[in-house]
């Protein structure tokens, strides 16, 4: 993933050696001396209380000006000032010239990809799939237990207020020309967030005119997409009354909550795939259905 500079020009996301020299114009021939100029110009806050001290406390103010506050603005629809420092978390600094979002040992992609992977999964004779049927409190008297991944706040009824999201629309299109890299973030004060070419990953082979199919992202409010959840805005407030409807969840004893809306959380791929093997780990636990592993 790489970030569009004002000049045009493309530099590494998240922040490395090759940003640093790229955004200030300077060499750094080794990651001691990176370490070394990142402490000269970021700004020391011991305990970060937001996602803006964050972003000043990991690369300062020039590069929270350049690279992270006009993108939180325009992807979050607050400052970063007011967003938890979690999210800020999420995107690391190096030193060195590791260009990867995640740091990862082993990093892959299903090798037929993501259809087949869960076609796969669902081809089973005790598994039955309706689509296009939206969930209604009268189907749990037909199941044992429900694992919902739908809004908490929407099954509560909202009794403690609406719990805040962003939404994305997606703008596709195709060009002749190869990006710099498969994600180009937009970190400027531009409508879109960032912008992919799918040709540049395994299995997406241009299309058969020779053009290079991208879709650009928008973030938007709840309101201009309904129903399209997406983000959670953690913030002081939202997390405040996410917790009261966790406390109401506790007292079912025939639901658990899943997913990004159930759980009003921001979860990767892998932490995804994890949390929720241990929710169905556990409750086969609580039913006396398998041994703890």
């Amino acid at each position: 993933m790489r970030a569009l500079l004002p000049d045009g020009t493309t530099t590494p996301l998240p922040v490395n050696r090759t940003t640093l020299e790229d955004i200030f114009n300077i060499h750094l021939d080794e990651d001691e001396s990176a370490s070394r100029f990142l402490d000269s110009i970021r700004r020391r806050i011991p305990k970060p209380a937001n996602a803006d001290d964050l972003f000043l406390n990991g690369v300062g103010e020039t590069l929270a000006d350049l690279l992270f506050r006009p993108y939180t603005r325009k992807m979050w629809g607050i400052e970063a000032s007011e967003l938890d420092v979690a999210i800020g978390a999420r995107l690391p600094v190096r030193c060195n010239r590791d260009e990867r979002y995640f740091a990862d040992s082993f990093q892959a992609l299903p090798k037929y990809g993501y259809n087949r992977l869960f076609e796969s999964m669902l081809d089973h004779p005790n598994i039955k799939l309706r689509l296009n049927h939206s969930f209604e409190k009268s189907m749990q008297h037909h199941y044992k237990h429900c694992f919902l991944c739908i809004p908490i706040d929407r099954y509560f009824d909202y009794v403690y207020g609406v719990l805040p999201y962003r939404s994305i629309r997606f703008h596709h299109g195709q060009t002749i020309h190869n990006q710099a890299a498969t994600v180009i973030n937009f970190t400027d004060t531009a409508p879109y967030t960032r912008v992919t070419q799918w040709s540049l990953l395994p299995n997406s082979a241009i299309s058969g005119n020779g053009l290079h199919t991208i879709t650009k992202e928008e973030p938007c409010s709840m309101e201009d997409n309904p129903g399209e959840y997406y983000y959670p805005v953690q913030t002081s407030e939202s997390q405040r009354l996410y917790g009261l409807y966790r406390q109401l969840a506790a007292n079912l004893l025939d639901v658990s909550f899943c997913g990004r809306t159930g759980l009003f959380r921001y979860i990767d791929m892998i932490p995804a795939v994890t949390m929720h093997l241990e929710i169905a780990e556990r409750f086969l636990q609580q039913n006396g259905l398998r041994s703890a592993t």
